[in-house]
């Protein structure tokens, strides 16, 4: 047992910070999003230019993923649904995620769904 502060440290942080799937890098917490009647999560954006956005209850995936692909594209839904996975757009999720604490936690639900434009591809 280790001791933090001369307290005996009773349990381990099992929490880990939430990443890019393509990049690993760290990811702003979620926010907000304005401009759409689509836009009903909270969303963010990674500075390898992927998007993500978050479902708290892990049980929206498809509005989620839906919302995420709409921003990749500019909010033009014909452009959205014209747009295909792995030829466009590559698809990532990270799971565990609780947004009060801004990390991933093993008994947390939230997922957050990324979606990445491929390179040569234009955002309108």
């Amino acid at each position: 047992m280790f001791e933090v502060d001369g307290m005996p440290k009773l349990f381990s942080d099992r929490t880990l910070p939430a990443r890019c799937p393509f990049c690993r890098a760290e990811i702003l917490r979620p926010g907000e999003v304005e401009g759409g009647q689509w836009y009903d999560f909270a969303a963010g954006f990674c500075t390898c230019g992927a998007i993500f956005v978050h479902d708290p209850t892990a049980r929206n995936g498809g509005a989620a993923f839906l919302q995420a692909l709409l921003m990749a594209a500019d909010g033009d839904m014909d452009r959205a649904m014209g747009l295909s996975e792995g030829v466009d757009y590559e698809v990532g999720y990270v799971q565990k995620y609780n947004a009060d604490i801004h990390r991933l936690e093993p008994n947390s639900f939230g997922t957050l769904y990324f979606v990445r434009l491929q390179e040569g591809v234009k955002r309108p």
